[in-house]
């Protein structure tokens, strides 16, 4: 990208226009040939939109940035990229609170203070690496009622894979969250998703590398405490935008912390697993409990959400 300091969109689709000698009419015309969003616009909306009358939606932009072969988070996350769409973060800040805060069964520790707000985060070339494996083998069958036919040597094969992407949160050697995602082909993804390949039943062959067009998968996370889950879902979403060959992002929600989050990002439900009784069991979704419900995030999705554009923005994460 030229030019990354565009002051907005005006300033931008007017220089890209111009650098590539088309006329406003002309532009109209491949826009509309270059995707749907754009089949309702005509010569007077360009124009409005090259002299800041009006700008595009979100997700409008991002398709203009994609259309001039550009990288559109690099634009849109930069603090100086004017966005007149963005929201408050008030809501989501209040749902962080609510689920955060309730009580050891979803994301406390208590032998941490509360008030709490160091930890270290690590990657897989971490020493003690064996170990945390195994706890983590642990944890899936104590959530699952010692349903998960998980084993330290399966997960380690994953976890090697050069595309899976792993991290660790911890405080005085106590490990406070993980996140392991597995890189895979789209019909493998949405097999995980719907439930017809389950977790355990993945191979190392199921995995594709970064250079290759695939998808992300929550293969397993845990979050403790506030502090950790704000890290951690910025750090989810830069590994979906860091490599443009990532086309989606997909996971199970075990919780209702999950469904919440699925919530604010905007997440396409899939599937659900079976119902469960218990009232601190599996996530709530649309009045009823269920051991899972699977959502998926598309790139897209993720490039032209005002929630994370706003909390990418606020952070300078990018």
């Amino acid at each position: 990208m030229a030019n990354s300091s565009y002051t907005g969109i005006d300033e931008y689709l007017f220089q890209k226009r111009t650098q590539l000698g088309l006329s406003q009419d002309g532009l109209v015309q491949a826009l509309q040939q270059f995707s749907p969003l754009f089949n309702e616009i005509d010569v007077l909306t360009v124009s409005r939109w090259e002299r800041g009358k009006v700008s595009p939606n979100i997700r409008r932009q991002v398709a203009l940035m994609a259309f001039f072969g550009d990288e559109p988070h690099l634009l849109l996350t930069n603090p100086e990229f004017n966005l007149k769409q963005l929201p408050s973060l008030t809501a989501f800040q209040q749902m962080l609170d609510k689920q955060m805060n309730v009580n050891h069964v979803m994301g406390a520790h208590p032998y941490i203070p509360h008030e709490e707000q160091l930890f270290e985060k690590a990657g897989k070339q971490v020493d003690n690496l064996s170990q945390r494996l195994r706890w983590i083998c642990h944890y899936h069958q104590n959530l699952t009622g010692q349903g998960a036919d998980w084993s330290e040597a399966w997960l380690a094969q994953l976890v090697a894979h050069p595309s899976t992407e792993v991290l660790f949160y911890q405080h005085d050697d106590m490990l406070l969250g993980h996140a392991i995602y597995v890189r895979v082909s789209q019909v493998t993804l949405m097999a995980l998703l719907s439930g017809d390949l389950k977790e355990s039943q993945l191979e190392v062959a199921h995995l594709v590398t970064k250079q290759q067009a695939g998808c992300l998968f929550l293969l397993s996370s845990y979050v403790g405490g506030r502090f950790v889950a704000e890290d951690y879902l910025m750090w989810q979403i830069f590994t979906v935008l860091e490599n443009p060959l990532n086309l989606a992002l997909g996971y199970k929600a075990h919780s209702d912390f999950g469904i919440k989050l699925a919530e604010f990002l905007n997440s396409k439900k899939i599937a659900q697993g079976p119902q469960v009784a218990g009232h601190l069991q599996g996530a709530k979704y649309l009045g009823k409990r269920y051991g899972y419900v699977s959502f998926l995030l598309e790139r897209e999705e993720v490039l032209s959400s005002p929630v994370i554009l706003k909390m990418m923005r606020d952070t300078h994460t990018i």
